[in-house]
């Protein structure tokens, strides 16, 4: 008799076993679930800006001599935050100034740069990018 209930018991450990083994095997495909979600987060939607127009103007004489960037940009994408860089070269010297801003999709803004110049008489040339920080 007391072996019958230990027969017993460890049968019952056995089939407890087989079930809980056989109820786990839903798990497998329930861990693929977190791969796809994976994939499909990589793929985050960014900002794509686009210069539009540059409009360069200058002001002041001598000491007090600007250069003036209105520059409008267009984003392409998703909302974000984009960084125009602007830059003026005259001569052998470059000057760039940025500015961030934050540009809903389909929006386009003018954003104006000023930077500080010394007369030197000929020319100078503007040169505006963006960027996705």
């Amino acid at each position: 008799m007391k072996y019958i209930r230990f027969a017993g018991i460890i049968m019952s450990i056995m089939l407890a076993a087989l079930l809980v083994s056989a109820c786990g095997g839903g798990g497998a495909s329930t861990e693929a679930e977190p791969t796809k979600s994976y994939t499909q987060s990589s793929q985050i939607s960014k900002p794509k800006p686009k210069v539009m127009v540059v409009n360069a103007t200058t002001a002041g004489v001598f000491e007090n001599y600007f250069a003036i960037l209105d520059i409008t940009a267009k984003n392409e994408g998703a909302d974000g935050v984009v960084i125009i860089v602007g830059s003026i070269t005259q001569g052998s010297d470059t000057k760039k100034n940025e500015m961030p801003v934050f540009l809903t999709k389909d929006e386009a803004q003018t954003i104006r740069l000023v930077f500080p110049l010394k007369w030197r008489g000929g020319e100078w040339t503007p040169s505006v990018t963006t960027e996705v920080p």
